[in-house]
């Protein structure tokens, strides 16, 4: 796996046929085309797959055409936003996993039709990505996480509890004053993206969406966000600033995603390392990342969409998709392209994986409110309890909320 959290811009050019944005009817008698939207190929394997399944789809629905329209993730949203305004979306679509709820909301996408599928099928925490208010609106198409990356020679046993994670992390660093015992992660985007699969390992969760209120102000985040501070008396930034302070051995463990492994391998042949699923306090838990698939309101063509975005994620198919767009599976019975001993711990990590919350505006509240406020607790500038109660307050008056 080589895909990233956040993908560097792709410079590759759209596929000729952009401008015909919107599905219609093919000109022959009863023949019919679907355009379907997504990201630009990661490889030229990765496109192969693709067509691959294209053909067996068009294959197996005589008289369909499916039409892929491929643009670069970092020009993605904006134009499919431009589409949606202009009413010109494609008949389906990828979508990154925290716009679901916003175009659900407002009426962009379709819901997921009744008995289309078996959600038993499915990864819970990937199906759930498309839920909001309770009901589905579209399938996943791949999905990725964070493991806890650890140096064998420093850490031969990974930890497993929170407990462990501590006592491993000082261990390291009372042996040497030089060596951090674990990279902890920032106050920024990507942290507050992994926090709250920590505080789902305390047994807590972020929000209640269908109830309307904040939670990450109580206990659980608390106690999750004062985890990462104690981890910075054995894990002090001045060693951990460092230019990839694991991968120089530097820091005993790390936080990271299969997007990782390959580099590591190849840029730091001497690290032995492995990969386990993240510690806990009270329960395995994790965060996800990943794409979905989603059917647009104003296609003419949403009984062909459904029945498409079921091919691409059935068990025969959506192994090698979700590998062509650089993730996991998200069918309990679709094969994960082979890889290395790293893999399994990512798999064991997905079983546990929680959604995001259903919330349009999660993304802001993430980036402008969460983030800040665990770097302010992890600076010292004020308590985990202070920082989050700040941070609640604010997200409860952007969002409206009483509780």
């Amino acid at each position: 796996m080589s895909r990233g959290f956040a993908r560097g811009a792709l410079t590759a050019v759209l596929v000729a046929g952009l401008a015909a944005c919107g599905g219609g009817q093919g000109s022959g008698s009863g023949d019919r085309t679907l355009t379907f939207w997504m990201y630009q190929d990661r490889t030229p394997q990765a496109g192969q797959v693709i067509e691959k399944i294209r053909k067996e789809f068009e294959k197996a629905n005589p008289g369909v055409t499916v039409k892929l329209v491929k643009i670069p993730k970092d020009d993605y949203n904006t134009k499919l936003g431009g589409a949606v305004a202009s009413k010109s979306a494609p008949d389906a679509g990828i979508l990154d996993q925290p716009l679901v709820s916003k175009y659900a909301l407002d009426g962009t996408i379709k819901e997921v039709p009744a008995g289309l599928i078996d959600e038993s099928a499915y990864y819970k925490g990937a199906l759930d990505t498309n839920r909001a208010n309770g009901k589905l609106y579209g399938l996943p198409a791949d999905q990725t996480c964070v493991a806890l990356f650890y140096n064998k020679k420093l850490v031969p046993t990974p930890p497993r509890t929170w407990d462990e994670l501590k006592q491993t992390a000082a261990r390291v660093h009372q042996a040497d004053p030089g060596v951090a015992g674990m990279n902890v992660p920032k106050g920024d985007g990507y942290g507050a993206w992994m926090f709250p699969g920590v505080v789902h390992g305390a047994g807590g969760q972020m929000v209640d969406d269908a109830g309307k209120k904040v939670l990450f102000d109580q206990a659980p985040a608390v106690e999750a966000l004062q985890l990462w501070v104690d981890l910075l008396k054995s894990s002090p930034r001045k060693i951990t600033d460092s230019d990839k302070p694991f991968e120089n051995g530097l820091a005993a463990m790390t936080i990271s995603g299969p997007w990782d492994v390959p580099t590591i391998h190849e840029q730091f042949p001497d690290l032995d390392f492995g990969v386990a699923p993240l510690p806990y306090k009270t329960e395995p838990a994790g965060n996800i990342g990943g794409e979905d698939s989603v059917v647009f309101s104003t296609s003419k063509n949403a009984d062909l969409a459904w029945k498409w975005l079921a091919f691409l994620t059935d068990a025969q198919h959506n192994g090698p998709l979700a590998d062509a767009l650089g993730g996991f599976p998200v069918n309990l019975k679709a094969q994960a392209v082979a890889g290395g001993p790293e893999q399994a711990a990512f798999l064991e990590q997905l079983k546990v994986a929680h959604a995001r919350p259903a919330v349009p505006q999660w993304i802001q509240v993430n980036d402008e409110i969460i983030a800040p406020a665990l770097e302010s607790a992890l600076t010292g500038k004020a308590t985990a309890q202070q920082a989050l109660t700040d941070a609640a307050a604010k997200t409860r008056s952007l969002l409206g909320w009483n509780g």
